[in-house]
């Protein structure tokens, strides 16, 4: 078993980002907890979170079917991923210290979407499907110690059909550390 906690830095892609996030968000992390099938392959479950959120300057915006209204806009999305995960460490009989590997996992996503127009506010709350691709490199802080850096990337595939958009599909750099609580 092993047990790792990330920092993840996220960049908003395609649709998410531009019509309803463009800023990067530094706010979020992640997490996994993983069973090792064997010395390649390893499952468990993976988790995570990330708050996006983006203010646009005021401008007039219609409020109702016939009410205009001055105000600055700003969107507030928070992500809570839980997935299914694997983690394939296909080098690993070349090298014995260092792991890289590569990852992929799928589950659901928890969204809190809210969007101020002004002071006035209209929160929406809805779970959706989540799927990650990812690689990256295990690095022991000592040769062959039970616990050491991550580091690494992701892809999340995140669909999202609510007011209008279609995702929130995002990239991720993370870093972090593991503990193997076993080997």
């Amino acid at each position: 078993m092993s047990i790792n906690l990330n920092y993840n830095y996220s960049f908003p892609l395609s649709d998410f980002k531009s019509n309803l996030v463009g800023n990067a968000s530094p706010r979020g992390f992640t997490g996994n907890i993983l069973y090792h099938a064997n010395p390649i392959l390893s499952i468990g479950l993976g988790f995570g979170y990330q708050d996006y959120f983006q203010k646009y300057p005021r401008q007039v915006y219609n409020y109702g079917q016939s009410q205009q209204i001055s105000a600055v806009l700003s969107n507030s999305v928070q992500t809570i991923p839980v997935m299914a995960r694997v983690e394939f460490s296909p080098f690993l009989k070349t090298l014995t210290s260092v792991r890289p590997y590569v990852s992929a996992a799928a589950g659901a996503n928890f969204i809190s979407n809210t969007q101020y127009l002004g002071e006035f506010s209209n929160p929406s709350n809805s779970t959706g499907f989540i799927a990650q691709g990812g690689f990256g490199i295990k690095i022991p802080f000592m040769k062959f110690n039970n616990w050491g850096a991550d580091i690494g990337g992701t892809y999340n595939y995140a669909p999202y059909k609510k007011f209008g958009y279609k995702n929130l599909d995002n990239v991720n750099v993370h870093a972090g550390i593991y503990f193997n609580l076993s080997e």
